[in-house]
């Protein structure tokens, strides 16, 4: 290609350039990573939906203690022999039949389980929301320290390029200095040795600060650090707005309030509640039944018309009479007592107490955690 040509060419491609778009740079505060993370975070949606899930949970426990209704249709045809008792044998008939109920059922008693369970459930629940607790201030910690690394390579970066620029006088300095002989050679190297480690410095400076941006918009699940970069306060001043308490009332007072200790005392008391399900296990159950039913069909006998010489095939009575004639209902009380059940509930019984002190152990473990924290 002549080269008048790719001058040309070349700078077509800069004007093409100069026209497009700039996406502007987005500068970050810590405020604003921690509320972009507290609403995107995947971590954080997992656990909201968790929340929801045991909410859900914990409704239907209520709605448990309720009776039940359900009510069902069937409707069918048949084809085949059926028995003619006027002329005594067998013959094809075809027909249709219907059948409708309406069944209910309540649970009068049951050792108490389902009142527990609707405590369990609760405390589930209340798990959960420590839990999103404890999840939203742990990637508002880590998101706090993750934005004060950036602070610090950004610093370290500018120390290094301030290092190498003043290393870089000297050696230029020293050059001159080496040219009209006021220095000895090995001088002059020495300082052209520390102006290359100083280079050296300023590139792992660079990669150091690139790492921190990384960490960083992986904390807020971003797919790259283009176009990111943090606000640099101008001052930071730490002030203490009230004398430090001891590390005694600290702890006290994080016993109370903080998600991860919340979380493991919420799901004691739900292992608790399950020890005393498995042991209403053993209680006797009292159950309400009750249930409406009728049905008709094509080949029902009429009392009021039965068959004879004449007419041996008289027509059904009517729906609305089978209806009204067929109609049943029932009502029971039915009483379950436990005999033997091949020791499922004495197992039961035996894995809900070895869960009470698991997370007995896992509360003390939480709150060892808690006070080295502190």
């Amino acid at each position: 290609m002549n080269p008048m040509k790719k001058v040309i060419l070349f700078l077509c491609t800069l004007a093409t350039l100069g026209f497009l778009p700039v996406k502007a740079q987005k500068v970050w505060s810590l405020e604003e990573c921690i509320n972009y993370a507290l609403e995107n975070n995947l971590q954080i949606k997992r656990q909201e939906l968790n929340v929801q899930y045991y909410k859900n949970n914990s409704n239907q426990s209520y709605f448990n203690a309720l009776p039940n209704a359900n009510a069902q249709i069937n409707q069918g045809w048949s084809s085949g022999q059926t028995y003619d008792y006027f002329e005594s044998e067998y013959k094809n008939q075809n027909y249709w039949s219907s059948n409708w109920q309406l069944n209910s059922s309540f649970v009068l008693f049951n050792g108490l389980q389902t009142i527990n369970n609707i405590a369990k459930s609760k405390y589930d629940f209340l798990k959960s929301r420590s839990d999103l607790d404890k999840a939203k201030n742990d990637i508002s910690m880590q998101l706090a320290l993750a934005y004060l690394q950036v602070l610090f390579t950004k610093e370290l970066l500018t120390v290094s390029e301030k290092k190498l620029e003043l290393t870089s006088l000297q050696a230029e300095r020293t050059r001159k200095m080496l040219e009209v002989g006021n220095v000895a050679q090995g001088e002059f190297l020495q300082i052209k040795a520390q102006e290359s480690n100083d280079k050296m410095g300023v590139v792992n400076a660079h990669n150091n600060l690139n790492i921190a941006y990384l960490d960083l918009t992986q904390l807020l699940d971003m797919d790259s650090t283009a176009g990111f970069d943090i606000v640099i306060p101008s001052d930071i001043e730490v002030t203490l707005l009230s004398p430090l308490e001891t590390v005694p009332d600290i702890f006290d007072k994080a016993l109370a309030t903080m998600p991860q200790i919340k979380s493991a005392e919420y799901a004691l008391k739900s292992s608790e509640k399950e020890l005393s399900m498995a042991w209403g296990q053993l209680s006797p159950s009292l159950n309400l039944n009750g249930g409406l039913s009728t049905f008709y069909s094509q080949i029902a006998p009429d009392p009021l018309n039965p068959p004879t010489a004449e007419n041996p095939n008289p027509p059904a009575p009517s729906f609305k009479t089978q209806f009204k004639d067929y109609y049943n209902k029932q009502f029971g009380l039915g009483v379950t007592i436990p005999i033997f059940n091949r020791l499922q509930v004495k197992t039961s019984i035996s894995n809900s107490k070895l869960q009470v002190s698991d997370y007995q152990l896992q509360l003390d473990i939480a709150k060892m955690a808690l006070y080295k924290e502190v």
